[in-house]
């Protein structure tokens, strides 16, 4: 059995003996603070607005394209968000000074690994705020917006099931996957961040920051919204049609 496999096994036996009874608790206790009440009544609206951004001209879109930076690839078996990072855009146009970065606390302890990887250290945790206030506060950030992430597949697929961990109402907003749109409108395969900065001349930033990885992303969105222009993909019915994600 290779190393992989064996530390995935054992994170799944680890999780179903001993984390997911740990956290269970952590949240019942986690429910009686302000914060998730305030969280749970904030996902509700997200849904409702969905059907009016779906309308909108790509010209008058506010998108709010974000990174999560995460102890691992798999939310079912606990693993958790350490930051969010995100940037605003109008239309094409990217908002420099409309960033949101916050550094998430996990249930867990962070591994050395994880640090390593992101950057982030003891010191960051510390002073670091609960998944439901960080995450209270990131929807308080990109409210009435269009959220973009690069893959959109792992970042809101990894939100929605850790919000479901956390006994929250699902979580489904209007979003765009900018991996899925950039294969359709540039025919192409390797499409990762890293191949699209080097591709669009994009300056390179420290990787698996979150706030960095939005910003390059949000670099990267604006080629495709350009591309979108030039052939005529005026809306965000038009754009999901391309990208093949379905509105």
């Amino acid at each position: 059995m290779s190393d992989a496999k064996f530390n995935v096994g054992y994170r799944i036996l680890k999780y179903y003996f001993w984390h997911r009874y740990l956290f269970k608790k952590q949240v019942e206790k986690a429910k009686k603070n302000p914060s998730y009440q305030k969280l749970n009544s904030m996902l509700k609206e997200f849904e409702e607005e969905k059907p009016l951004l779906q309308q909108q001209y790509l010209e008058n879109c506010i998108f709010t394209i974000f990174d999560l930076e995460t102890t691992g690839f798999f939310p079912e078996i606990g693993d958790e968000i350490v930051s969010i990072g995100a940037i605003k855009m109008q239309g094409e146009q990217i908002l420099e000074k409309k960033t949101f970065y916050e550094v998430i606390n996990p249930l867990q302890t962070v591994s050395a690994e994880t640090k390593k990887f992101t950057g982030l250290k003891r010191a960051d945790f510390i002073k670091a705020k609960t998944l439901p206030v960080g995450l209270k506060e990131f929807l308080d950030f990109c409210k009435g917006t269009i959220l973009v992430a690069h893959p959109a597949s792992f970042d809101i697929n990894f939100l929605q099931k850790r919000i479901g961990k956390w006994g929250l109402p699902s979580f489904d907003p209007e979003f765009i996957d900018s991996y899925a749109l950039a294969k359709e409108l540039l025919n192409e395969q390797e499409c990762y961040l890293d191949d699209l900065v080097k591709k669009f001349q994009i300056a390179k930033r420290t990787r698996h920051h979150a706030l960095n990885d939005a910003i390059m992303t949000a670099e990267i969105f604006q080629e495709l919204i350009k591309l979108c222009k030039a052939n005529k993909i005026e809306t965000i019915k038009e754009l999901h049609e391309v990208a093949g994600t379905g509105a």
